[in-house]
């Protein structure tokens, strides 16, 4: 049996967990919960903004009220949320009662995944999860907390996933870990790629490690992590293992839920290009001067019209925005002209 995969999507054997595939569909929405965290985990790449801070975004959007969360899932045509941190155990009523919302909201079919660390669950706080409809959860094993987390989760009728950073060259490590997953029954683990960051930077360099060239990861980690993936395929080990490259996140998983946003909020003046959108910005005296006034919409005290007006227009510029709300505008460039 062969490996699954390439470079963008990472690589897999077996099957992948419901909350992977609708990520490559660019249908998951990320629910940053918390920045708080009860452990320091020397590779944690959030943002300093965020670390030990108790602030709530949802993709990359700070979060003032549950509406937001429900607007964005909407704006971002997500079919579910993956709820992280931080650790999101340290505000438990929170994610309760934000998973009855998105389940009440969207329905049962809509898929909602879980990431900790596991320290602080048991069997009251998974019986509270899974009541509020969790699909899925996921632990990052750092301690024999970890572990016993696994075994509570077994018992619930929910997918199983232990997630964890590929340390390079830790395989005998991780072949343990994978091992005990097996043993125990655990349908799935997912290795990711060290990812770096302004956080972890200095971290991992005192540690020895090297940067890659692009700067998004750890040289060694994505080597460990086939070897590893390798010796599974020999070893009739049962459980499906992946492999998260750092550059899927961009590449794929970011350009795909832009992409999805940029379809579903699209102006009537807004051309959608990979995950980008674009407008004509007309001054307004020539707009007051066109029988075409009628197709320029105005915002503000802008004046936007569709790109494909450019030629009736001489007074113009093409922006291109990120489909955000508000949009974010990316580049201002004079209108070309043959």
């Amino acid at each position: 049996m062969r490996l699954k995969g390439n470079d963008f999507l990472g690589y897999w054997f077996g099957d992948l967990p419901r909350g992977c595939k609708l990520c490559f569909a660019g249908l998951k929405s990320v629910l940053f919960i918390t920045g708080l965290c009860n452990v320091k985990c020397f590779y944690c790449p959030i943002s300093p903004t965020r670390k030990l801070r108790d602030l709530t975004f949802i993709n990359d959007v700070e979060v003032r009220n549950v509406k937001d969360i429900l607007t964005e899932v909407v704006a971002s045509l997500s079919k579910g949320v993956g709820i992280t941190g931080g650790e999101p155990l340290e505000v438990v009523d929170r994610v309760v009662e934000l998973v009855k919302v998105l389940k009440d909201v969207f329905g049962g079919d809509f898929h909602i995944h879980l990431y900790t660390n596991g320290v602080k669950l048991n069997e009251v706080v998974m019986e509270r999860l899974v009541n509020a409809g969790l699909d899925e959860i996921r632990i990052h094993v750092i301690s024999d907390n970890s572990f016993n987390a696994l075994r509570i989760c077994l018992n619930y009728p929910v997918d199983v996933v232990i997630e964890n950073p590929v340390i390079p060259n830790d395989v005998e490590g991780l072949k343990k870990i994978i091992e005990y997953a097996d043993g125990l029954g655990v349908k799935y683990v997912n290795l990711n790629e060290l990812e770096v960051s302004e956080l972890n930077f200095d971290e991992l360099i005192l540690r020895g490690f090297k940067i890659s060239g692009d700067g998004r990861s750890v040289i060694g980690s994505r080597e460990t992590a086939l070897e590893v993936l390798r010796w599974v395929m020999d070893s009739g080990i049962k459980t499906s293992v992946h492999f998260c490259p750092a550059i899927y996140k961009d590449r794929h998983q970011y350009l795909m839920r832009m992409s999805r946003r940029a379809i579903a909020t699209k102006r009537v003046f807004e051309e959608v290009s990979n995950g980008i959108v674009k407008w004509l910005e007309v001054l307004g005296d020539e707009v007051a001067n066109s029988y075409l006034q009628d197709l320029v919409t105005k915002v503000g005290d802008k004046y936007l019209t569709h790109t494909k007006l450019g030629r009736k227009f001489r007074k113009a510029k093409v922006v291109e925005a990120l489909p955000l709300t508000p949009r974010k505008v990316l580049n201002e460039s004079p209108l070309g002209r043959e």
